[in-house]
């Protein structure tokens, strides 16, 4: 009797298990067309973008330039090396005033002093030959002591104007004074341009300009419409001097020249839409 129960029920328990199977089944298949779909609809309407990059290019003049020399006196005595800097120094801003530098122009900076050292020989303990055992001549060695051997007192002379035609001439000329004692050096003038900072951003606006244009003519050819646009990163400054093109990944600050050009691009993206 017991048996015969446990048959009849047995193929309850399965049609039972089998409806759930096909329940959880159906579910499966709901949730991975729905995954399915998700995918094709985020593919299909993600926002398409268009990138392109503009430059632009304008010719610019310095308005500023800037000079450096140095001036050096040498002597056992600190006190003589400082009254030898002291008598070139006047004798440099001298130069500089005959030339028509204007004393506001002219900085000279604090004094910088070093000190070389005498060098005196010094024998070395005598060593045995390891092949024969004779003891070998000492060596002498040169070695710093810590006796002054001589004071060395640097000053820096410095320019900035905005009188482009005088400064040059002095930079080449002032190492005449070599011939009245006096050791100079002169470095190269620096031209600057002192409005660089507003000029960016005009510069950001043209080539973003000219990336629109670029844009909307590749969206036009393909017969497409011109979104919004969405980003816009601005490349580093290219100066150089007037006619030529160099290009570096870190960009170029030319200081050699009067006349320069500066390049600025600018890539930007678009929606298409």
């Amino acid at each position: 009797m017991e048996s015969s129960e446990k048959a009849e029920s047995f193929p309850g328990k399965m049609i039972v298990t089998l409806q759930i199977g096909g329940f959880f089944f159906a579910l499966a298949n709901v949730v991975c067309v729905a995954i399915l779909a998700y995918t094709y609809l985020s593919v299909k309407y993600e926002p398409r973008r268009l990138e392109v990059k503009g430059s632009a290019k304008k010719a610019i003049i310095s308005d500023t330039i800037t000079w450096q020399g140095t001036i050096t006196a040498r002597d056992p005595d600190l006190v003589k090396a400082y009254d030898k800097l002291k008598a070139d120094a006047d004798k440099v801003a001298e130069f500089l005033k005959k030339a028509g530098i204007p004393d506001k122009e002219v900085t000279f900076s604090a004094i910088n002093t070093e000190k070389i050292f005498k060098r005196e020989p010094m024998r070395t303990n005598p060593t045995e030959d390891p092949a024969t055992g004779k003891a070998l001549a000492p060596v002498m060695t040169m070695v710093e002591t810590n006796k002054v051997e001589m004071y060395v007192l640097i000053q820096v002379i410095s320019i900035e104007s905005h009188d482009m035609n005088k400064v040059p001439p002095v930079s080449r000329s002032v190492t005449a004074l070599i011939k009245d004692g006096v050791e100079i050096e002169s470095f190269s003038p620096r031209f600057l341009y002192s409005k660089l900072s507003e000029l960016k951003i005009d510069m950001l606006a043209e080539a973003t300009k000219d990336a629109t244009l670029r844009a909307s003519q590749i969206v036009t050819n393909a017969n497409g419409k011109l979104g919004k646009l969405v980003e816009a990163r601005m490349g580093v400054m290219q100066i150089n001097p007037k006619g030529v093109p160099l290009v570096s990944d870190t960009g170029n600050n030319d200081t050699t020249s009067y006349e320069k050009e500066i390049m600025a691009v600018v890539a930007v993206q678009f929606e298409l839409l």
